[in-house]
């Protein structure tokens, strides 16, 4: 295994080891060397590569959201509709992650997530975007903001609607803004 792929390996089972235990009590409750004999790593691992729990929060979800997209076919440019679909399609198998990390008040983390994902598609022209709107001053958080919202929503309601509509009625909505 690539030094790579067990940093990746270790952060999957930091993140899994989280979500086991902030099923069974608050994060607060949760020490370090807990979540460390839960995941299998040391100490030193977890202060080497994380200053927090919401660090693994966030890198795990970043790797889960990049290693989606990398997986669709043929995704070298996106349109709104095509990335709110993928969002949703994602946030919908995540959809017990999520909803237990908003339980346990880390929606701002998804919402960082979003964000930082969004400005490296950007940074790679992977979206096909308004750019005057895109570098406008709190843009990426007002949006970030808006479609982590409208997912936690529609998580909570038990998904109703497919994710192409949902990406359809986010695109809709960011449009028309």
């Amino acid at each position: 295994m690539s030094p790579q792929e067990l940093k990746n390996q270790k952060l999957r089972e930091s993140y899994r080891a989280l979500l086991l235990l902030l099923a069974r009590k608050p994060m607060p409750d949760i020490s370090v060397t807990e979540l460390c004999q839960q995941a299998g790593v040391s100490r030193t691992y977890f202060y080497n590569h994380f200053g927090n729990f919401d660090e693994i929060i966030l890198a795990a979800q970043e790797q889960e959201i990049c290693r989606y997209l990398r997986e669709l076919p043929n995704f070298q440019q996106v349109d709104l509709i095509g990335l709110m679909t993928r969002y949703f399609e994602l946030a919908q198998r995540e959809a017990d992650n999520q909803l237990l990390l908003v339980k346990n008040g880390k929606i701002r983390v998804l919402i960082t997530t979003f964000q930082q994902v969004y400005r490296r598609l950007l940074a790679e022209s992977r979206i096909l975007a308004k750019a005057p709107l895109t570098v406008e001053d709190y843009y990426i958080e007002f949006f970030a903001g808006a479609v982590i919202n409208l997912s936690v929503t529609r998580l909570e309601r038990g998904m109703p609607e497919s994710p192409r509509l949902m990406g359809q009625k986010a695109s809709r909505f960011l449009l028309r803004t």
